[in-house]
């Protein structure tokens, strides 16, 4: 009867663990709260305090652009992305940062990042990347895949949206 017992609570602990996002296909909520301090102390303080395995590009840190974030589910599984962008008054919303924290790298960041590239969250959850290629601007559609933690390209257009974030600086 105690073996019984033991494998009861051992499925009913498994199934609490999987459900309440402990398997590991859920962010942990501090995670983000953790990435936005990083990035408000960068602000506060100039980025003196910046880490090595966690570098934010120069155009990120200059103080005359207005930054803020939005959480947003790209892949539609549940589990928010953080999206670093611009604050300004274009139509568009341009992100200069995709951040996205993903099971099979548990406490490590996947930065989609943009030097010399902008992202912008189309309205049919298609992201739009423009990049500068000495005078000329390459454009192309990619879709994130949160399974393979990957932005694969497509063919299909979208048309780029404008949210409202939250200040970061």
């Amino acid at each position: 009867m105690k073996k019984k017992s033991v494998k009861v609570f051992a499925l009913l602990m498994a199934m609490t663990f999987i459900l309440t996002g402990c398997g590991g296909k859920k962010a942990p909520d501090e995670w983000y709260a953790e990435l936005l301090q990083y990035y408000k102390d960068g602000f506060a303080d100039e980025w003196k305090h910046e880490k090595d395995d966690f570098v934010i590009l120069d155009d990120m840190k200059d103080p005359k652009n207005k930054f803020g974030y939005l959480l947003k589910d790209l892949d539609g599984d549940g589990n928010d992305e953080l999206l670093i962008g611009i604050i300004d008054d274009s139509k568009e919303t341009k992100f200069t940062d995709i951040c996205i924290w993903h099971w099979d790298f548990g406490a490590n960041r996947s930065m989609f990042t943009g030097d010399g590239y902008y992202f912008y969250i189309c309205d049919n959850g298609l992201i739009k990347e423009e990049c500068w290629r000495g005078s000329e601007t390459e454009i192309r559609y990619m879709k994130y895949d949160g399974a393979e933690n990957s932005f694969p390209i497509v063919d299909t257009e979208g048309t780029p949206a404008k949210f409202e974030l939250t200040p970061l600086n």
